[in-house]
């Protein structure tokens, strides 16, 4: 298998076009056709090309980022070690998307957020097939088709897919391999027998994936006055690696202890294989059944830089002190970059989950009642850290550091930073029920309830016992949660045109086998999130409105902060907070068509998110304890004014659409004195319609070529007035960014 990344010949040409959602309910009805959204670019992503964007709801986003399912089952039973995009790309065989709000994501699958559902074409009645090749002036490479028909007149249907992508990034690295952006290959193969006139059906779905990445795009730029930053010289953000330059790591092996070299792209990737059995009928009485089982199978790796801060030699204070890079050579810069790998081997994962739902379309009741069965199980997860420094340049070498107290590096300059690891089984047994209740013509209620247990048995390494040798005796894991969720939400119609809306929903939910990593017992909690809006709808042929207020909290957040104090420059304090979330806010979505096939859409949000029951003091030793409250503060990373704006013109056989986000500033410290500027993201594009058979399109992201960086200075939360942080004017900091200014070229074709 491995050949076929080699061949382009073996390679079907074809590509991927995202085809978004709607994020909010416009034309308020009470239909009962599945949402399947519209063709807005809700979902564009301006970080990367692979998936669905992070979606905000006033809470921080996960790792993870969006939940994504196929067929009405997560693609993955949990984001880590194996994210999302390692399991599931939106192509050519998916034919119809769903948006699910926090309500129905917390009723259907017991997560928190936003999620997208997508379908396969598991089979058709008439030949059919589509598919698109895309590219970009980087040099990307995107292919995907979909071909679909019947196998006999007894309503035995197939369906075929494949989807390949080469993606080259924004910039070439030395010794990296080319396509360290993604480099992804995925097979799907369905057979399905339709019964009952249509009503019924069963199915047999496979999907194969293969896929390789650094999915961390990394650059040091120099934090300036009033939240801005600006390139260092001779390094164009998005433009020259970070990347060190060998594109090799030795490190060593946490089972053997011995050492080990692997290639930072090829040795890391992610393969999975899935089964899906999917079955579905409609009884002559309107009940409904249906139930998919999937199994799935991977062996995934990762490999993640995460860049710790920047050293300034100039300042060094430090007796006898300098670098040497790997060949002996005396390093005469003035910056060194602080750099942690965290890797783990492709690492085995199994799950065999299962959702059956029995409802029926009663009087003026549309109900459901489903079971989840889910069964994960992560065999010996291990990740390794290693710590080295290297040159702030592009495609840096790495340095060693020499003289007094100079820590202690192995023959291939790492520092051993410990690992992290965790094994077991986690098992979820759930009911959940919905109801479309149509009270009157006036009034419709949307319910839902979800009990669920959740079971986590396995072991982990207890670093205070032993935090070097993973052949020592385990601790073992051993817990359990009853988690609930309740939602409801309502339409009520004043007139034809305008009337109330809202929601509420209460969701628990526990922790997960990785949450043991860290070493030591997270002593976890359920975290309980409360959440809510309340607004106005307007329906006219010339505009369609929601305008809400909303609110959302969750309490037993964990983290791990650095600390810092003037009293003692240098030293670093590592300590774990406990802190809760709070949001107010008001969001409203505009769509409008002022003239004939013109349509805009806005979306204006304002919020609050705030930290509550956030403080404590760090005892440094000495004698010196710095207290910090961090209570009612902005939270790191989201903005507090999102403004989101989508015009689009059809004239005969062209579309020209655009597509602009804009983030208000982001605090980078919980003291909220350090901050990035407000940005924008910004998108266009056009597409012809040549035949019935063919379209071109093309499509520009980061249109106003922002920078849209984002990271954190290293030991900045006790820096907590405006006159300290103006002594942060001029470091150097490494973060992330979203993609420079790129062209994509694509055709899609019909057949």
């Amino acid at each position: 298998m491995e050949r076929l990344f080699k061949r382009p010949l073996f390679v079907l040409l074809i590509g991927v076009f995202l085809y978004p959602l709607s994020l909010f309910a416009q034309n308020i009805s009470t239909d009962d056709d599945e949402n399947t959204g519209d063709d807005r670019n809700v979902m564009l992503n301006a970080s990367n090309n692979r998936g669905p964007r992070d979606v905000n709801i006033g809470l921080p986003a996960t790792f993870g980022g969006t939940p994504v399912l196929e067929n009405g089952m997560p693609v993955v039973y949990f984001y880590w070690p194996q994210k999302s995009t390692k399991a599931w790309r939106n192509d050519a065989t998916i034919t119809r998307s769903a948006l699910y709000d926090i309500g129905q994501t917390a009723i259907l699958i017991g997560d928190v957020g936003l999620s997208m559902d997508t379908y396969d074409n598991i089979g058709t009645a008439e030949f059919q097939g589509h598919g698109a090749l895309n590219t970009n002036h980087f040099g990307l490479f995107r292919g995907d088709i979909n071909m679909s028909g019947s196998l006999n007149t007894k309503g035995l249907q197939f369906s075929v897919g494949a989807f390949v992508n080469f993606d080259p990034g924004t910039y070439e690295p030395m010794h990296v391999d080319r396509y360290y952006s993604d480099k992804s290959q995925l097979y799907k193969v369905g057979l399905t027998q339709r019964y009952n006139a249509d009503k019924g059906l069963f199915s047999v779905f496979y999907k194969y994936m293969n896929t390789k990445d650094i999915n961390k795009t990394l650059s040091p730029f120099i934090y300036d006055r009033d939240g801005k930053v600006k390139e260092i010289e001779g390094f164009k953000i998005g433009r020259k690696s970070y990347y060190e330059c060998s594109g090799m790591i030795t490190r060593r092996n946490p089972f053997t202890n011995a050492y080990e070299e692997f290639d930072v792209v090829d040795d890391f990737g992610s393969i999975s294989h899935s089964l899906d059995l999917i079955w579905q009928n409609e009884y002559d009485n309107g009940l409904k059944v249906k139930g998919i089982v999937r199994g799935h199978i991977a062996e995934t790796g990762n490999y993640i830089p995460i860049m710790t801060g920047v050293s300034s030699l100039k300042g060094n204070t430090e007796e006898n002190v300098y670098y040497e890079y790997e060949d002996g050579t005396r390093f005469t810069g003035d910056n060194v970059q602080n750099v942690l790998i965290l890797s783990s081997r492709p690492t085995p994962i199994k799950s065999l989950t299962g959702t059956f739902t029995i409802g029926k379309n009663s009087g003026r009741h549309d109900w459901n009642i489903g079971l989840n069965q889910w069964v994960y199980d992560v065999d010996k997860f291990a990740s390794v850290g290693n710590v080295y420094y290297q040159e702030v340049a592009p495609d840096p070498r790495k340095l060693i550091k020499k003289g007094d107290n100079a820590p202690t590096a192995d023959s291939y300059g790492n520092i051993p930073s410990g690992f992290e690891y965790h094994n077991g089984t986690e098992n979820k047994t759930a009911i959940f029920v919905t109801d479309k209740w149509h009270l009157s013509d006036v009034l419709d209620l949307n319910l839902g309830a979800r009990l669920e247990y959740l079971s986590l048995r396995g072991d982990y390494q207890d670093a205070d016992l032993n935090a070097t040798d993973l052949n020592a005796p385990k601790t073992a894991i051993k817990k359990d949660w009853l988690n609930k969720a309740f939602s409801v939400d309502f339409v009520y119609k004043i007139t034809d045109k305008f009337g109330l809306l809202g929601e509420a929903y209460y969701i628990e939910q526990a922790g997960h086998l990785e949450s043991y990593t860290i070493g030591k017992d997270p002593n976890l909690k359920q975290s309980k999130i409360p959440g809510g809006s309340f607004g106005i709808f307007y329906n006219h042929p010339l505009v369609s409105l929601v305008s809400k207020a909303t609110y959302i909290q969750r309490d037993e957040y964990r983290t791990t902060v650095n600390f810092s104090t003037s009293r003692l420059p240098g030293l670093v304090k590592r300590e774990v907070g406990f802190y809760d979330i709070q949001t107010i806010g008001w969001s409203t979505d505009i769509i409008t068509s002022p003239f004939k096939n013109f349509d805009l859409h806005v979306l204006l949000t304002v919020q609050l998110p705030e930290y509550k029951n956030f403080s404590g003091q760090v005892d440094f030793g000495d004698g010196i304890v710095e207290k910090y409250n961090f209570s009612n503060k902005t939270v790191t990373g989201i903005s507090k004014v999102l403004i989101e704006i989508d015009p689009s013109y059809v004239w005969n056989d062209l579309r020209v659409w655009a597509s602009a986000r804009y983030f208000s500033k982001q605090y980078m410290n919980k003291a909220n004195v350090l901050y990035f500027k407000g940005h924008w993201e910004t998108f266009a594009g056009a597409s012809y319609n040549l035949t019935k058979f063919l379209d071109v399109n093309v499509s520009v992201v980061n249109l106003l070529n922002h920078r849209g960086a984002s990271g954190s200075i290293p030991d900045a939360d006790l820096i907590q007035t405006k006159e300290d942080a103006k002594t942060k004017e001029g470091t150097i900091m490494s973060g992330t960014y979203i993609r420079p200014f790129t062209l994509e070229l694509g055709i899609k074709y019909r057949f």
